[in-house]
């Protein structure tokens, strides 16, 4: 095909991101247009991410990069959080740019980018998604990313978000069940459902949260899948949803529940929505409720006003519940939240040492986590060769731990095996394959 209907998509950001790059290129694909690489490609399409200030850094440094590649005529568009929060700023700061659009207007790619071969373009009208029959190009044939919601309306001081993807609204259920239908039949295997905060999906259509009820209901029709979520709040995370893990085999044991901060003064400040307490008695639940479940987190340090008792308060939270893994990241300023305009900024020295003191610590507790993994057989879905040692295996296990074993003659990529565990290192376990499960007459787990 003529290099006037390639396109080359780089994508920064979060799972959310990930998924609407499918979304496009299955888009673009659909309209005649073919993947290539940046250089060869007729159109660039960045897609952005504006949640921390190094992301819009590393985005810039990628932008300009690409500006010689305009003297040869190529198309630049650039999309996403950051296209929605800057909008026509970010055509005055890099005026090579062709075309600006924002996340929710993805869906009309193809169109846009014909537009904006006739002159610079903005789009940013923040309209409904509909999904339906809306195509994916999926980078990996055994795994899927559904959207169940998009926007988000908690408002949490520091965050960015609302702003740039709009108020919470939720895809009708039966729309997400025939969509997973679709990709089970596709030969898919592990299903992540994604939403800024899944536990309230259908509480503003409905009047009552309806993720437990989804849950059971994917679990019940496709019970040969692993289901996984992300993410989830705290304040909207119950006993119900805990009670749908445990009891549907085919929903992973793994909670990304983000505490962000350990004093209530600061979780307060946030806006979060739940006390210290509140969350522990919630972490207690969910370890009782649903056996062997890993629990992660994100934790910011340096938040406007944290002092060293605050941040004292969030390392002894962090003991209390042992984490199996966290994210942990410095408080930036995002221009237009709440918190951008609170006094008591934490110099960056300060945040700097406090980071380093809690990442010592939970880095100690995720090794503490692995290690107890040792001596386990379990079972684990193989993404690929690692990335380190091509001659090893990479797989995940239900509760997201990341398990390198040997490569033997066969193809695993994408296959369930049993790894029976003989190591654990900082960040990841080692093992041996057991055998293969569920192909060509291999027996189930039960």
């Amino acid at each position: 095909m003529s290099k006037d209907r390639t396109y080359a998509l780089i994508t920064y950001g979060c799972q959310m991101n990930l998924h609407d790059a499918e979304r496009i290129g299955g888009i673009l694909r659909a309209s005649g247009w073919l993947e290539t690489s940046p250089e060869e490609a007729a159109a660039v399409i960045l897609l952005t991410c504006c949640v921390r200030e190094s992301a819009e850094e590393r985005f810039y440094g990628r932008l300009f990069s690409l500006r010689p590649l305009k003297e040869k005529g190529t198309l630049i568009a650039v999309g996403g959080c950051l296209a929605q929060k800057e909008g026509l700023r970010l055509l005055e700061r890099a005026p090579f740019v062709d075309l600006v659009f924002g996340t929710r207007q993805y869906p009309r790619i193809a169109h846009l980018l014909e537009e904006a071969e006739k002159g610079p373009l903005c789009a940013l009208e923040m309209v409904s998604l509909d999904y339906t029959d809306l195509p994916a190009e999926r980078r990996e044939r055994f795994r899927a990313w559904v959207t169940i919601t998009h926007g988000c309306d908690n408002f949490c001081s520091y965050c960015i978000v609302p702003f740039v993807r709009g108020r919470e609204a939720s895809r009708p259920i039966s729309e997400v069940v025939e969509e997973v239908g679709r990709l089970v039949d596709d030969g898919v295997k592990e299903v992540n459902l994604l939403g800024q905060n899944v536990n309230s999906y259908r509480r503003r259509e409905e009047g009552k949260s309806r993720f437990a009820d989804l849950l059971r209901l994917l679990g019940r029709e496709y019970p040969g899948i692993w289901i996984r979520f992300t993410t989830s709040h705290p304040r909207d995370f119950d006993r119900d949803i805990m009670s749908a893990i445990a009891d549907t085999e085919a929903v992973c044991e793994h909670v990304h529940l983000p505490l962000q901060a350990g004093s209530d003064r600061i979780l307060s400040a946030m806006r979060r929505g739940y006390r210290s307490d509140e969350y522990l008695s919630k972490v207690a639940d969910l370890r009782r409720i649903v056996k062997g479940v890993v629990l992660t987190t994100d934790i910011m340090v340096g938040f406007p006003g944290e002092t060293e008792d605050d941040f004292r308060r969030t390392l002894e939270m962090v003991q209390r519940c042992r984490f199996d893994a966290a994210f942990t990241f410095m408080y930036n300023d995002r221009p237009g939240t709440a918190a951008a305009r609170l006094p008591g900024k934490v110099p960056a020295q300060v945040k700097l040492e406090r980071l380093e003191r809690l990442a010592t610590l939970t880095r100690s507790l995720t090794s503490a986590s692995l290690a107890d993994r040792v001596g386990r057989v379990e079972k684990v879905l193989v993404e690929g060769l690692s990335r380190k040692d091509p001659g090893r295996w990479r797989a995940r296990t239900r509760g997201n731990q990341l398990v390198h074993f040997p490569k033997g003659e066969e193809d695993l990529t994408g296959e369930f095996v049993e790894v029976s565990i003989t190591s654990a290192g900082s960040w990841s376990l080692y093992g041996q394959n057991v055998g293969l499960i569920g192909r060509r007459g291999d027996r189930d787990l039960p």
